[in-house]
């Protein structure tokens, strides 16, 4: 199995995780927050982003950030991925170093990410 990719929020505090090759994104408490619908489009577009279940724009990972960006064009989305079983998570990590988000992004809200 593969290695689990964590990412981060822009001030560094670890927000979610997906394993590559799968389409889920997780919480840091293992909750499933959204789904790569582009993840296997051979197209020069952006592949990153990410719908949440109910298939409304949750983010973008740029590098290992994940960050919602200001002004997004409308796609259309390839079949919905069924909902996945809740997996056995990684273990907690460090911060990463803070960083200002690229121009046109900001942090995803954090009530999207761990709301319930």
């Amino acid at each position: 199995m593969t290695a689990p990719v964590h990412l981060y929020a822009s001030d560094g505090r670890w927000i979610a995780w997906y394993r590559p090759g799968l389409p889920y994104l997780w919480s840091t408490r293992d909750r499933w927050i959204g789904w790569f619908p582009w993840s296997r489009e051979p197209t020069p577009e952006p592949r990153d982003d990410v719908l949440d279940p109910a298939d409304t724009y949750l983010g973008t990972v740029v590098g290992d950030r994940l960050l919602a960006r200001v002004v997004r064009r409308p796609r259309a989305f390839p079949s919905r991925v069924p909902e996945p079983q809740r997996p056995v998570g990684p273990p907690d990590v460090d911060r990463a170093q803070a960083i200002a988000p690229p121009i046109g992004f900001v942090d995803v809200d954090t009530r999207r990410l761990f709301g319930d």
